[in-house]
C-alpha cells in the first residue's frame, strides 16, 4: 500500500515532469551522469522539471506571503522593494538547492567510499588466499555492508547478470561513473589484471596498504587544517570582535562618534550585524574547506 508521503512526492514528479517530457527527447549525457553519480532514480526531464516547479512554487509562495506581510501587519517605505528582492531570493535559492543536494549527495558519497575501501580491498585480499576467483570475490562484496562501495559493485554484477555485459566492460563502466578517483583506478586495475590472469590477492594488498597510508596522511591534515582554523577564529576573530567592542565603549566615553552616530547605535550595528556577519563568514570558510572531503 503506497503511503502519504508517497504520494505526494509522485504527484509533485508527475505535474514536474508533465512540462519537461520533451526534455528527454534527446540524450542528456551529462545529467544523467550526475544523476547515476547520486544514485537519484529519475529521468533528466523529471530533474529539470522539478527544479523549475519548485522555483515557480517558491517564488509565488514567497511573494504571497511577503505581500500580505509588509501590505497589512508591516508597513514602511521599504515594502516594494522587499516584495520583489524576497521573491527574488526565493526563486535563486529554489534553482539552486535540488542542484546543490545532488552535489552534496555525490561527495559524501565519494567521501564514503574512499573512506572504507581499504578495508574492503584488505577483506578481498583476505576472500583472494582463501582460493575465491576475482569474479565471485566482486559478487561477494557486493553482498556484503560496505555501504555505498557495496552499491557500486552491485552495479557491476547488475551489469553482468541483467544487462549481459562481460566483467570487464561492466567494471570500466562503473569505475567512468564513479565519483571516487580512487574506486576509479581500483576496478581498472582489477579488470587488467583479470584481463591478464594476475594475482588479485597482492594487488588488493598493496592497494589497501597505499590506501591505509593516503588515509593516515588525509587525517593528518584534517587535524592541522582544523587546528589553524581554530587558533585562527580565537586568535583573529575573537580577540578582534572584543578589541572593537573594547574601542566602541571607549569612543563612547570619551565622547567621540563615528558617522555621527551614537555609541548605543554603534552597538546595535556591532552585535546585530558585524558580529553574526563574521562568524557566518569564517562558517562559509569552514565549509568550503572541509566539505569537500579533501584535507
Amino acid at each position: 500500500m503506497m503511503h502519504k508521503d508517497d504520494q505526494k512526492i509522485s504527484w509533485f514528479q508527475r505535474l514536474s515532469y508533465s512540462g519537461f517530457r520533451w526534455f528527454d527527447n534527446k540524450p542528456r549525457p551529462g545529467i544523467l551522469k550526475l544523476l547515476y553519480k547520486a544514485d537519484i532514480q529519475l529521468l533528466p526531464g523529471m530533474f529539470v522539471g522539478s527544479i523549475v516547479t519548485t522555483a515557480i512554487l517558491a517564488t509565488v509562495g514567497a511573494f504571497i506571503v511577503s505581500w500580505i506581510i509588509f501590505t497589512y501587519l508591516i508597513h514602511t517605505s521599504y515594502s516594494p522593494i522587499l516584495e520583489l528582492v524576497i521573491p527574488l531570493a526565493a526563486c535563486g535559492g529554489s534553482i539552486g538547492s535540488l542542484p546543490m543536494i545532488t552535489l552534496n549527495k555525490i561527495t559524501a558519497k565519494r567521501v564514503k567510499i574512499d573512506a572504507v575501501l581499504p578495508f574492503v580491498l584488505a577483506y578481498m585480499a583476505a576472500l583472494s588466499s582463501a582460493g575465491m576467483n576475482p569474479i565471485e570475490t566482486i559478487r561477494h562484496v557486493g553482498l556484503k555492508d560496505f555501504g555505498p562501495v557495496s552499491r557500486e559493485f552491485q552495479k557491476i554484477s547488475y551489469r553482468t547478470d541483467i544487462l549481459g555485459d562481460d566483467i570487464n566492460s561492466a567494471m570500466s563502466f562503473v569505475a567512468q561513473n564513479t565519483p571516487s578517483d580512487s574506486l576509479h583506478d581500483i576496478l581498472i586495475g582489477i579488470s587488467n589484471l583479470i584481463a591478464s590472469g594476475g594475482n588479485l590477492r597482492s594487488y588488493c594488498e598493496q592497494e589497501s596498504h597505499e590506501l591505509f597510508e593516503l588515509k593516515k596522511a588525509k587525517v593528518k591534515g584534517f587535524i592541522d587544517s582544523l587546528a589553524a582554523f581554530s587558533e585562527g577564529y580565537i586568535g583573529g576573530i575573537i580577540l578582534g570582535l572584543i578589541m572593537g567592542l573594547i574601542g566602541i565603549v571607549v569612543m563612547g566615553a570619551l565622547g567621540l562618534h563615528l558617522l555621527s552616530l551614537s555609541t548605543a547605535a554603534l552597538l546595535e550595528i556591532f552585535i546585530f550585524v558585524i558580529v553574526p556577519l563574521v562568524n557566518g563568514l569564517f562558517l562559509a570558510a569552514l565549509e568550503m574547506r572541509f566539505s569537500s572531503g579533501e584535507f
